[in-house]
Formats: C-alpha cells, structure tokens, sequence
C-alpha cells in the first residue's frame, strides 16, 4: 500500500477545546500542519470560522487555510486528494505531517480513504439545469430527497449546486451520492498516532460561551457586512459557519445583538456534542486531556522517535 509506511499524527476534538494552540506547539520545529476544518478553506471568513491567528500562523506552516472563495465548493475528497501531496511532500523534506482539526469525514477520508464520486456529464447536468429552471430548486430537492433521504438530511434544501451534483452523480452511476462518503477501507492507509482531545463538558462550554463573545468583539459583524459588500450573497456566507446565518439575522432586524451571540453559542455547543459523538466511533484515537499538555507532548515525541522519513 502507497501509503502505508508514511507516518502521519492527528489532532482532533470538539471545537474550542484548543486544538490550534496544542498542535502548534506540538509541530514546531517538528513538521508542519494540515488543517481538517471544513469551514477554515474559504478566504476572507476569519473571525466567524476561527482561523488561527497571525501569530500561530507565523510559528508554524499551514496548509489548507484560505483556498478557495466563499462561492466555491471543497468536498472530503478534495481534502483526501491535497493532503496526500503534502504528505508525500512534508516527507521529502523529512517533516512530519500534524492533521488537525475537527471534521471528522475529512479526517476519516484521509485514513481509510474514499471512493471517487464520477465525473461531469454535460448531457445530464444540461438536463438538470433545465428542470431548475423550469421547476424550482424545491422540485430537484424532493427529487433529491427520494433517492437520498441521507444526504438530502445534511444539506439545505435551497442548495443548489449540492442538489445538482447529487442527483448528477445517481443518474450517471445509480449510487446514491451518499455512498460515496460511505465507502471507506477497513485498515487506515497510513502509519498514524491519532489523539483525540477531551475536556470537562461544563469547561467546554464555556470556552464556547467565550470565544463566541470575543469572536463579536473582534469584528464578527463588520466581518459578515464585508462579505455581503463583496457580492456574496446570504445564502452562501449562511452556509460557511455556524454564526453567520444569525449575524445576517441582526444586520436585517430580525433578531437583537444579544440574541445572535446566544443562538451563536448555542449552536456551537450542539456542533461539539456531534463531533465528539462522531470521533468517540473511531477506535484509532487514544483520548487525553487537552489540559495536560506536558503528557500530550511526551506522548508525541515517544512515538515520533522511531519515524523513518526514508
């Protein structure tokens, strides 16, 4: 197996219990860091998908932070297909790769790898394009909803562009676009230490709470103003986090200052909950404290002292 001999270590845990600030430590001097964060791709969302700041940037390389605009797409296998070239380019340089972050489809498509969804088909996406036209978004999102309940529950029902490609991929291959994100080898394709960070749930929370006033305090809302002036529209920057949906709600008057913050935080202690529940399903991952960074450290450079780059 290509990969099999390639070492690899990954940090992951819910939101806001410090992934960056452990990873970077953790990496400095030692090798560089891939970011598994869905939302940390698009360029120009700083503060409402929060990116490490300058700082921690500046002691440690980043890969697969600021990509591609708000208006495009990045799927788990993308993920998988560039991070694999940086592997195999960290190694030529004998640095180690750190996979940090906390989307778990990202992090698993890397280890056990995925089937690739098939290609375009113009016939059929011209097809497709004709009956949005024709009958609405609503329309291809039953249509949608018939053949893959699964997906359809994980995407808004006015997404366009992942409800065209969803119902492209089942009528070129007859496979629910589902199956793709389901597809993955049993064994992990890479040589790994794989650390799951946990913390107290009340402690948790409230760094949720925290962060979440602060990311307000630093300019969340002048952030979400500039998108809009960019062209963006609201549907678009809604989808690229958690806040940004509420922040919109509060520029419109449809909600006070005070309850965006609270619907922020409050939506973001549910997102942590879903990714604990997701990285608790991996047996690879050895728990720790993300408290006991001393203990984390050891365990890293125990483990990183048998590596061959070769």
């Amino acid at each position: 197996m290509k990969n099999k001999n390639r070492a690899i270590i990954i940090i992951c845990g819910p939101t806001a219990i410090g992934k960056t600030d452990i990873s970077v430590k953790l990496a400095k001097n030692r090798g560089e860091i891939i970011s598994a964060d869905s939302m940390q791709v698009y360029r120009f969302m700083d503060i409402g998908t929060a990116k490490p700041d300058k700082s921690l940037l500046k002691q440690v390389k980043h890969h697969l932070i600021d990509v591609i605009d708000p208006d495009e797409e990045f799927s788990a296998y993308r993920f998988k297909s560039e991070a694999e070239k940086i592997i195999d380019n960290l190694y030529s340089e004998k640095k180690m790769p750190f996979i940090v972050g906390g989307t778990g489809l990202y992090i698993r498509a890397l280890v056990y790898g995925m089937s690739e969804a098939p290609g375009k088909n113009k016939r059929i996406r011209d097809r497709l394009m004709g009956l949005l036209e024709n009958k609405g978004v609503n329309y291809l999102y039953q249509r949608l909803y018939k053949i893959d309940p699964v997906y359809a529950d994980k995407i808004s029902s006015s997404d366009r562009v992942r409800i065209l490609r969803a119902l492209e991929v089942y009528e070129i291959s007859g496979v629910p676009f589902s199956r793709y994100n389901q597809l993955h080898k049993k064994e992990p394709r890479y040589n790994l230490l794989w650390i799951g960070l946990n913390m107290d749930r009340e402690k948790l929370y409230m760094n949720i709470n925290r962060r979440t006033e602060k990311m307000f305090e630093n300019g969340f809302v002048d952030e979400t103003k500039k998108l809009l002036k960019m062209g963006f529209s609201k549907e678009i920057i809604s989808r690229r986090g958690i806040g940004y949906i509420d922040v919109i709600k509060y520029l419109d008057k449809e909600i006070t200052l005070e309850e965006a913050i609270a619907n922020v935080q409050k939506k973001t202690r549910n997102y942590a909950k879903r990714q604990m529940t997701w990285f608790r399903k991996e047996k690879l991952v050895k728990w720790m404290s993300a408290e006991n960074f001393e203990e984390i450290k050891s365990e890293v450079e125990y483990w990183i002292k048998n590596i061959n780059f070769n």
